[in-house]
């Protein structure tokens, strides 16, 4: 199953990335803001025709945000630790470090 969160995640990334906001890829895109923003949230899934345009906007290759968006991808998972990893309070961050380095000696 694809991830639709990943996909905007990663959409909005790139748009920050191209020091974009929503108002202006929304215009170039053709889109509305609500649209974009529900798109980076994961709450709607893009046609192709509306991420492509975005992916023109932002000047982003669509292939790189599709590519390892489910759950059985490396990538995903890799992404998904830092997703949740920069979440946590830096408080928890350390003793988080300790558990997964604890947890990756396990055999």
């Amino acid at each position: 199953m694809f991830d639709y969160r990943l996909l905007g995640s990663r959409i909005k990334k790139a748009r920050s990335a191209a020091k974009l906001t929503q108002e202006a890829v929304a215009e170039r895109a053709n889109i509305t803001v609500v649209y974009l923003s529900k798109i980076e949230n994961g709450k709607v899934k893009p046609t192709l025709d509306a991420l492509s345009r975005i992916c023109e906007a932002i000047k982003c290759d669509a292939g790189v945000l599709l590519t390892d968006a489910t759950p059985d991808s490396s990538r995903y998972q890799s992404e998904q630790v830092v997703q949740l990893f920069n979440a946590c309070s830096p408080a928890m961050k350390p003793i988080i470090l300790d558990l997964i380095k604890k947890l990756s000696t396990i055999r």
